[in-house]
């Protein structure tokens, strides 16, 4: 149905509008989702735009070459639960060398006792990533996840990591 709505010309917000409504058409109000929903573009200059709405979804993270981590979009409420929901799209560019990374609420909530990873673990661990290839950070943040706990994870769990390639050697 996403892929569709997209096809038809619809941008991010629309699709998602459309979606939500299509939740609280079913009448299930306990029902609801969180989601990403992004479209990407390279540039001739070796970046690549990204628009992007965070319905509800923890946030996507961006590590610039230097070391940095930022969150790369604003939260905005999640699918299935308000009526007339109004949704935006923001757009960002990434740099040659910057990585994304999109995970779901399984990895950040990850539990050992009262601690968990939480967005500001997710952060730390993608700061050790620098220069790494995007299966090389997706599977570093993994390792750290497991590793978190010892218990075996009690939610799913994705990691998507895209990487910009550099302007000379990526």
């Amino acid at each position: 149905a996403l892929r569709l709505l997209a096809r038809e010309g619809f941008g991010g917000p629309a699709v998602l509008e459309r979606l939500n409504a299509a939740i609280l058409d079913e009448g299930a109000r306990s029902r609801f989702l969180t989601l990403l929903y992004g479209e990407l573009w390279p540039q001739e200059d070796g970046s690549a735009v990204l628009k992007i709405v965070c319905a509800g979804h923890p946030l996507p993270l961006r590590l610039r070459q230097d070391g940095t981590v930022e969150p790369f979009a604003e939260p905005q409420p999640l699918l299935g639960v308000m009526d007339d929901l109004e949704l935006y799209e923001e757009t960002m560019t990434l740099d040659p060398g910057d990585v994304l990374l999109c995970v779901t609420d399984g990895v950040t909530e990850r539990r050992e006792g009262t601690r968990m990873l939480g967005d500001d673990g997710l952060a730390d661990v993608l700061t050790t990533c620098t220069g790494l290839t995007a299966g090389a950070v997706a599977a570093r943040i993994m390792r750290a996840v497991e590793r978190f706990a010892s218990d075996a994870p009690s939610d799913d769990m994705a990691i998507l990591a895209m990487r910009v390639p550099g302007l000379q050697k990526d």
